[in-house]
């Protein structure tokens, strides 16, 4: 049965690429010619060309591998971002700084160049909901939420401007490089967490 299967496969490779052939593409076009190491055909449209930018954001940098990690306790509160306190923890070995997604970025530079990016997102806080086209919305968390993360940032001796960078408003805000361990001051208003 596998032996039917096989024969009636190739019988219909070979009828499409008769069709190719009477569609008027050239065997070059069908892809009779080419073998596997050959170049990409220049008509590909698809493909980006060397001289146009995707981004402007740049990638994330090579991880760091540090024993001893600064943990940053940030606070969101009512759409505001607050540091309250940075201390160093010992984590007995080397941790390579985990890539994951979210809205949030602690990014160390040191001159231009990106040296770090730790992302995290701070609890509760979801994607804003758009509107819905009914008599009521859903109900919305973030205009009066109040959480708080900490967030591993390796402690290296590299950098010289760390950033907290809000990715879903494109609000950068300035942190101490090399931190201070200890309270950085209470937010306005600071009650509890």
């Amino acid at each position: 049965m596998s032996a039917a299967f096989g024969l009636v496969v190739a019988a219909g490779l070979a009828i499409g690429l008769d069709a190719d052939a009477s569609a008027g593409l050239s065997q070059s076009d069908a892809g009779a010619g080419h073998d596997a190491g050959a170049a990409a055909a220049p008509r590909d449209a698809g493909a980006p060309d060397a001289s146009s930018v995707i981004s402007k954001t740049p990638p994330d940098p090579p991880p760091l591998s540090e024993r001893e990690q600064w943990v940053f306790d940030l606070r969101w509160d009512r759409g505001d971002v607050y540091l309250l306190e940075v201390h160093k923890v010992d984590m007995g070995a080397p941790h390579v700084t985990p890539r994951v997604m979210g809205r949030f970025a602690l990014e160390l530079y040191e001159g231009p160049t990106l040296i770090e990016r730790v992302r995290f997102d701070f609890p509760m806080l979801g994607v804003p909901d758009g509107p819905d086209a009914g008599m009521r919305t859903a109900p919305r968390f973030e205009p009066k939420l109040r959480t708080r993360i900490g967030v591993l940032f390796p402690a290296t001796k590299r950098g010289t401007r760390l950033e907290l960078w809000d990715r879903a408003r494109d609000v950068r805000m300035p942190l101490p490089w090399p931190p201070k361990e200890g309270p950085a001051g209470p937010p306005p208003d600071a009650g509890p967490p």
